[in-house]
């Protein structure tokens, strides 16, 4: 099989990022041939070891998908939702999952570990698992990082009421920190 018969039929199944065994069960071949293939093919572009996206990937898309479960939040969730008025010079992932940080195309991808019981409020959307505004939010304070971007995506969500007080608290809760939910209650007011 072709390089560029792989790459149309990626596309075809929306799979922008993917690994060899993915690969190796479409075609039917076996690991060695994929990774040969991959190897010297133009068609793909190497993340990292055992990870390859298609040309062209938003960065946005490869970070949510270098480590699963994993969303995209924090600052670069604000930025995405137009809620602060910066540019992200870094992704920021969270995930459950240990990460090194990483580049890909000039962008920093950094990783940040939550346990596993704190993978919620987030959704995929053109092949981007991000944070809900609100889960935003949460993750900041919770991790006590982009703390001032943070209160700013707050008090702006809220302005224009992207961001809802009833989701912000329930996502709150669930951190089991009652120091959250005060700060956003005082935030909010």
């Amino acid at each position: 099989m072709k390089s560029t018969d792989i790459s149309r039929d990626l596309r075809l199944y929306g799979m922008q990022v993917f690994r060899p065994n993915d690969i190796s069960r479409m075609t039917g071949k076996g690991k060695g041939y994929v990774y040969l293939l991959l190897h010297k093919s133009k068609a793909f572009v190497r993340v990292e070891n055992g990870l390859y996206c298609l040309p062209g990937t938003d960065p946005l898309v490869v970070a949510s998908n270098v480590s699963i479960p994993s969303y995209v939040s924090l600052i670069t969730a604000f930025v995405y939702y137009k809620l602060i008025d910066q540019v992200a010079s870094t992704i920021k992932v969270i995930t459950t999952k240990r990460h090194r940080m990483m580049r890909f195309q000039g962008t920093v991808i950094e990783f940040k570990t939550l346990r596993r019981a704190y993978m919620y409020g987030y959704g995929s959307t053109n092949g981007i698992a991000m944070a809900s505004p609100e889960k935003a939010v949460v993750d900041a304070l919770y991790l006590n990082e982009d703390v001032k971007y943070a209160e700013e995506a707050l008090s702006n969500g809220l302005e224009n009421s992207t961001i809802s007080i009833k989701k912000l608290l329930e996502y709150a809760k669930k951190t089991g920190t009652k120091s959250i939910a005060k700060t956003i209650a005082r935030l909010a007011k």
